[in-house]
């Protein structure tokens, strides 16, 4: 079994990711979700460049004729689920942001009426 360039490159460039990866984990850089993201996707790399083979069932997985179509496809999903799981993300610290605005505003409001207090006697 012979080691294809791109395959070199594949498995370095995985590994790359990987070692990052739990390097960024241990000090406490990147959380656990986006860790699982990457990983995923380091590890992806990982299996296609060491078994290409595995490119021949996506076609047949996805129903297409062309391997091209089905890559094509698999990552506009990818890039579908990325932006509704962005958009979620988005609202929630929209969410997170208008409840900080209003304990700013209830506690501006408390240290004016502490101060007006204090001055009325």
């Amino acid at each position: 079994m012979s080691i294809e360039r791109y395959s070199i490159v594949g498995i370095t460039l995985s590994t790359i990711i990987i070692i990052l990866l739990l390097y960024l984990l241990k000090k406490r850089k990147i959380s656990g979700n986006l860790f699982t993201r990457w990983f995923i996707i380091g590890f992806s790399i990982l299996i296609i460049s060491v078994v290409p083979a595995i490119l021949t069932l996506l076609p047949m997985f996805l129903g297409t004729k062309v391997l091209m179509s089905a890559v094509t496809l698999a990552f506009f999903i990818v890039l579908i689920l990325s932006l509704f799981y962005l958009d979620y993300r988005l609202n929630e610290l929209e969410n997170n942001i208008m409840k900080l605005v209003a304990n700013i505003s209830v506690d501006k409001y408390d240290v004016y009426k502490k101060n007006e207090r204090t001055r009325n006697e």
